[in-house]
């Protein structure tokens, strides 16, 4: 007898292409006012803003309002975790060239999408603005309100003042919230090695025979552990689970060249025709 084996692939993508987000903004800018954001090579003034993450996500893009004050004029935007209220390690960083004949307005745009840069629920992180060299100078423009948490350094961030609550440099930032489906793990690996194989069929017709209460053995469902459970534990082995003990969830297949796009789809859509199930977001 042919040996089928099924392999379910949703926790290694955790399916992250649902919901795309603005999760944090300030608005444009109503005024030209801003940070000068620069650097001489022994001091200057770098501006971070903090930014609280709700959900498990994966970051989009960044819009951020600064416009040069000389030309050339390079931006390093760093992405770093929170330290005790303060910027800390870094994450991520960019160079970007924020000349007025690269961007020709007042904000430059970063795309995140491939990079899979991944940020924690209940976390706050920082988004910094240093100059990249000592000849480049920026205004990161105002937010158009006093209600955000920033801090600034004269140190290209070896230290942070106390973050205070005002004006800080305007931004908004996109991502896409992490979906993880709640899915009951298959009966029959009993020892929770991965798979299941010779070694659980053992293991449950040994706690059959002494009377053992396996709940993982119970292959069938019926509350309790017998023979008919070992039948069916040998016949999973040996053909794959049954249709009815694989996992099911539904989501909005989003891909605009899928024959399915924007229809809720999942294993049931594709049962019996596939022994892969693959849902999630490259990258």
């Amino acid at each position: 007898m042919k040996l089928i084996i099924f392999i379910i692939t949703i926790f290694a993508s955790v399916i992250c292409a649902q919901d795309r987000s603005l999760i944090f903004t300030t608005g444009s800018p109503s005024e030209t006012e801003g940070y000068t954001i620069e650097w001489n090579g022994t001091s200057g003034q770098s501006v971070s803003d903090r930014i609280h993450i709700n959900g498990n996500m994966v970051l989009e893009a960044l819009k951020i309002y600064a416009v040069a004050d000389t030309e050339p004029a390079m931006a390093r935007v760093l992405l770093q975790a929170d330290n005790g209220g303060v910027p800390g390690e870094e994450i991520y960083s960019w160079d970007v060239d924020v000349s007025a004949e690269t961007h020709g307005n007042n904000y430059f745009l970063i795309i995140t999408t491939d990079l899979c840069i991944y940020l924690d629920a209940e976390s706050d992180y920082w988004l910094t603005l240093h100059a990249a060299d000592t000849e480049s100078q920026i205004t990161w423009l105002y937010s158009n309100n006093a209600t955000f948490t920033y801090t600034t350094s004269i140190d290209q961030g070896e230290n942070w003042e106390v973050a205070a609550t005002g004006n800080c440099g305007s931004l908004s930032v996109w991502a896409e919230y992490i979906y993880e489906p709640e899915v009951e793990e298959t009966a029959g690996d009993i020892n929770e090695d991965g798979s299941m194989n010779v070694l659980d069929v053992v293991i449950l017709a040994n706690a059959v025979l002494t009377g053992e209460d396996l709940p993982s053995g119970d292959i069938n469902g019926d509350g309790v552990n017998n023979v008919l459970d070992i039948v069916g534990l040998v016949n999973n082995i040996l053909n794959g689970p049954s249709y009815e003990q694989l996992p099911t969830w539904d989501y909005v297949d989003i891909n605009p060249n899928s024959d399915y796009f924007d229809q809720l789809i999942g294993p049931d859509t594709f049962a019996g025709n596939v022994s892969l199930y693959y849902f999630g977001k490259a990258g």
